[in-house]
């Protein structure tokens, strides 16, 4: 084979390495997260936000108090039903 086929397929499967780390990871953070907040009636975009929220910024825990503090009183009682 030709060297640079070689480095082709090396770095594919680097690639696809890396790409399932991430995934993994941002599964376990939102694992933890939707542990934590105990409510399975969150909507898509929520769950979006908190996933971009915890890509961007390693503090998960920060992004959904802080999320969780903009919520208005009828959300809160929406998601807790």
């Amino acid at each position: 084979m030709k060297k640079s086929v070689k480095i082709a397929i090396i770095s594919g499967i680097a690639i696809v390495a890396i790409i399932s780390a991430l995934a993994v990871t941002v599964h376990l953070r939102l694992s933890t997260i939707e542990g934590n907040e105990g409510n399975a009636n969150e909507s898509a975009s929520h769950k979006i936000n908190e996933i971009v929220n915890s890509i961007s910024n390693p503090n998960a825990k920060e992004n959904t108090t802080n999320s969780e503090a903009n919520e208005s009183p009828a959300q809160r009682a929406s998601e807790e039903k």
